[in-house]
């Protein structure tokens, strides 16, 4: 299957080469950052607490690379990237970690069109998904995404793996009205096969966006819609007032490990701890931010659980604490996770009853000249009512930009304070990139 989605990859982008109006843009990324190359930072200095509350250190060095093909004309679009990224961190994934990704859109109408890949980014999400300081896209905006979970990695032997997050085929359609064709209406459904080391996952996807350039956009996405692990995502946001974000978003089945903390879970019978990500059934989002004449600007987020419950699995095990079986509930934290066959135990999920998970990140940027940029991000992920499971990030960082042509250059420190693992500073990181962009038209 890969092998035909990278064939037609290829002869796509070679269709709209040859097409009118065609544009080619190459972007390449060198180095190490967990935001830029979505895995490591160079260097990294962690602390964590292990299963007997002792203190253990790790010193960890990554280096990667992000090759990344852009390919834009009058009926198909398509990209191709492909990351490389090694690390001698014991806890990763891989030494060396293979991630091909890309899609192909071809749109022989205006209303109608196609799409296959196995990442489809931020071809197809609804702008008012937007969160203005993490300067993301959440995944929960995208009509048509990576069906969020269904992921996985094949291995090979102890030191290599390549990350896979399926295959993926969807539709989409997108119309304008208006004199100046400023009302739009886009919709997109589609379908994702991810084999996987137990079975072959499948997901269902559709969203739908609408609003009119200027003044507000509105739009509604639902992922895995077969599945009790559905998600659902409505957003508005209004677009009138220059140089103003002002974002709102309301989720069903919120998971995402990049806005909610992890909490330890102590396994009494069997004697362990482990770290899993909060989660919240129900969650409510606000975002805004506003750039002034000078350049300075300043963004905040703001995402917040709304019950103490939560979708999660529910183990049964046998007397001899075998597991026999597994089952999706909506959980009240602080209630049993963890139940046996004969009745004589069951284990709470180790949560405190009445948390609710919260998010909170604020970035302010200043342009010192025209080629260097300056930037700073604070972000907290914590629970309501438990304070003690909170994780705080402070990033200040540069990007300074050479002579047309020659790139540019990012580099931070990265600070982490987590009190869920350890009390105090828990991670020191330096992130270090170059970026060059190359572009070419085509006639």
């Amino acid at each position: 299957m890969k092998k035909i989605f990278t064939i037609t990859l290829f002869a796509l982008a070679l269709t709209a080469l040859q097409a009118e109006k065609t544009k080619l843009t190459i972007k390449n990324t060198f180095g190490g950052d967990a935001d830029a190359l979505g895995e490591y930072d160079l260097f990294s200095h962690t602390n964590e607490t292990d299963v007997n509350g002792d203190t253990v250190s790790d010193n960890s060095f990554a280096i990667g690379d992000r090759l990344q093909a852009d390919v834009e004309s009058t009926y198909v679009d398509a990209r191709a990237r492909l990351e490389v990224l090694y690390s001698n961190n014991d806890n990763a994934a891989a030494k060396l970690l293979i991630v091909p990704t890309g899609f192909v859109h071809v749109e022989p109408l205006p209303q109608f069109g196609v799409i296959v890949g196995n990442n489809f980014y931020k071809r197809f999400a609804i702008p008012s998904g937007y969160l203005a300081a993490a300067d993301d896209t959440t995944k929960y905006a995208r009509l048509l995404t990576d069906s969020l979970g269904h992921d996985g990695y094949v291995t090979f032997g102890d030191s290599a793996a390549l990350y896979t997050n399926g295959f993926a085929a969807g539709v989409t359609t997108n119309w304008t009205f208006g004199e100046d064709e400023d009302v739009y209406l886009k919709a997109a459904g589609g379908a994702t096969i991810c084999p996987t080391s137990d079975e072959v996952e499948k997901a269902v996807d559709f969203g739908v966006n609408a609003g009119m350039l200027q003044v507000f956009d509105v739009g509604i996405t639902a992922h895995d819609v077969t599945e009790d692990t559905r998600k659902f995502g409505v957003f508005a946001g209004l677009t009138h007032i220059p140089n103003v974000v002002l974002n709102a978003g309301f989720y069903y089945n919120f998971t995402s490990s990049d806005y909610l903390p992890e909490a330890k879970i102590t396994h009494k019978k069997k004697g362990y701890n482990e770290y899993d990500k909060q989660k919240t059934k129900y969650a409510f989002g606000l975002s805004g931010g506003y750039r002034f004449e000078n350049g300075f600007g300043i963004y905040a987020d703001f995402i917040s659980g709304l019950t103490n419950e939560y979708i999660g699995k529910v183990k049964y095990y046998d007397s001899k604490g075998n597991l026999i079986d597994t089952k999706i509930k909506t959980i009240v934290r602080g209630a049993s996770a963890v139940k046996y066959e004969d009745g004589k135990g069951t284990e709470t999920d180790g949560y405190t009853e009445e948390a609710v998970p919260l998010y909170a990140q604020l970035r302010v940027t200043y342009p010192l000249n025209d080629t260097t940029e300056l930037a700073c991000n604070v972000k907290v992920r914590t629970m309501i009512r438990d304070s003690s499971q909170t994780w705080l990030t402070f990033y200040p960082r540069v990007t300074i930009g050479f002579p047309v042509g020659s790139g540019a250059i990012g580099a931070g420190l990265r600070l982490d304070m987590n009190l869920t693992r350890y009390d105090g500073v828990s991670g020191i990181s330096v992130p270090l990139t170059y970026t060059y962009k190359f572009k070419k038209k085509f006639k």
